[in-house]
């Protein structure tokens, strides 16, 4: 029998290590936007009514500071996201650049880490089914 896996998984495995290195290059980013984020958006929005006490202790330090990034991302990029917080207008006081860089990024790492999900998965599943002799 043959023992070279199908030209589709070899594929999927490659597919799977570009998603990975894309994802640790969005870590970099999103570092790069922990940095650059406006402070005028965190003055204003990020306290109370928008947010609970807990939270604004838990998402100010390390490593929380950078989920409080992503999650401000989301709502520069994507201002209907917002809503329930009442921070749809937060795009309003942010640099118009800042908007865009938030939107290309939530587009690029949301199919990027559902595709990952997916493509490990078929990976894991295979790997169950036809197990290594």
């Amino acid at each position: 029998m043959n023992d070279m896996p199908p030209l589709f998984i070899e594929i999927l495995v490659q597919v799977f290590f570009i998603l990975l290195v894309g994802l640790m290059l969005s870590l970099v980013f999103i570092v790069v936007m922990h940095i650059l984020m406006p402070k005028n958006v965190l003055k204003t929005y990020f306290k109370e009514p928008y947010f609970r006490p807990g939270e604004i202790t838990m998402f100010t330090g390390f490593p929380f500071g950078y989920m409080r990034t992503a999650m401000f991302n989301r709502v520069l990029g994507f201002p209907a996201s917002g809503k329930k917080r009442g921070l749809e207008h937060a795009y309003k006081i942010a640099p118009v650049w800042y908007c865009k860089m938030s939107k290309y990024f939530i587009i690029f790492l949301v199919p990027t880490f559902a595709l990952l999900i997916l493509s490990g998965g078929v990976i894991y599943i295979y790997s169950l089914l036809y197990p290594l002799e």
